[in-house]
C-alpha cells in the first residue's frame, strides 16, 4: 500500500470514528452530568476537526506542488 493511499485510509477512518463517537448514545463520561459529560464529545469534535483541518492542508499542498 503506497504512504498517501494509507494516510487517506487512517484519515478517513479517524474521522468515522470521530463522528461515530459524536453521534452514538454510549460516552466515556456520560451526557447528563452537567459540563464533564460533554469533555469527552467536545475532545472528539476537536480531534475531528483538526484532523480535518491537517488533511486539507496537506492536499491544498499536494495540488499546488502538482501544478
Amino acid at each position: 500500500m503506497q504512504k498517501r493511499t494509507k494516510y487517506k485510509l487512517y484519515t478517513g477512518i479517524g474521522a468515522l470514528a470521530a463522528l461515530v463517537y459524536i453521534l452514538i448514545p454510549v460516552d466515556i463520561s456520560p451526557d447528563p452530568v452537567p459540563v464533564i459529560g460533554w469533555i469527552d464529545d467536545i475532545v472528539a469534535l476537536l480531534l475531528a476537526v483538526a484532523n480535518g483541518v491537517h488533511w486539507a492542508s496537506k492536499l491544498r499542498k499536494s495540488k499546488k506542488e502538482g501544478c
